[in-house]
């Protein structure tokens, strides 16, 4: 199994994750996985470029189908999104909170939530995330793409297991480019190869300030 980049601790591996998957070894699962809700990726197309600059993405690939995530929760895991397939999932008192600290008239979420199977009680993260006010700027190439800063958070909570971060949902590489910037060993798995490339030339840049 050839990789697609590998690089100071960081391996992209292009392909289904369900065919990779069963061939790594890692220590915990971090992901924004698709939910299987046909989320509406034309953007500018919708009116949303009249607020803030924005572009029409591809739609997500698998989200046309329901997510199933019986093949991760086996290992230490945070699956964002979860309250869509909450249904499919264990009980658990370890749920993570993103508040975007957007206005609450909005018909856009205010909060993004996360399972997880490790965490203790529910966590909170307030990051401002609003078109384009946002708390750190970063270039978005993906539709549903995460602040680095909510990755990182995640990565250094008190019951987050040390070693290597397996992302099977890569899209644009934002989990492995946090567990980078942390010092951590981290693989991704992206079916899309247009998102291994976008991954690897932000895996390639040795100083980020996104500031």
């Amino acid at each position: 199994m050839k990789p697609y980049y590998d690089e100071d601790g960081c391996t992209i591996y292009h392909g289904d994750c369900r065919e990779v998957l069963p061939e790594l070894s890692f220590d915990v699962i971090l992901s924004d996985p698709p939910y299987g809700i046909n989320h509406p990726t034309n953007y500018a197309e919708r009116g949303m470029s009249n607020l803030a600059p924005c572009k029409n993405y591809a739609p997500v690939y698998g989200d046309d189908g329901g997510f199933e995530p019986e093949a991760f929760i086996g290992s230490p895991c945070i699956l964002w999104g979860a309250n869509h397939y909450s249904d499919k999932l264990p009980p658990s008192s370890g749920w993570l909170v993103w508040d975007k600290q957007r206005p609450d008239d909005l018909d856009q979420s205010r909060c993004e939530l996360a399972w997880s199977n490790f965490v203790k009680g529910v966590r909170l993260f307030p990051f401002l995330w609003n078109g384009m006010m946002r708390a750190s700027y970063e270039l978005l190439e993906h539709p549903t793409q995460k602040p680095i800063a909510l990755m990182k958070w995640c990565l250094q909570g008190r019951w987050t297991p040390s070693g290597t971060v397996l992302d099977p949902f890569m899209g644009s590489g934002t989990t492995l480019r946090a567990a980078k910037d942390l010092g951590r060993r981290a693989i991704g798995i992206e079916i899309e190869e247009k998102y291994c490339e976008i991954a690897a030339k932000r895996l390639s840049q040795k100083v980020l300030n996104f500031g």
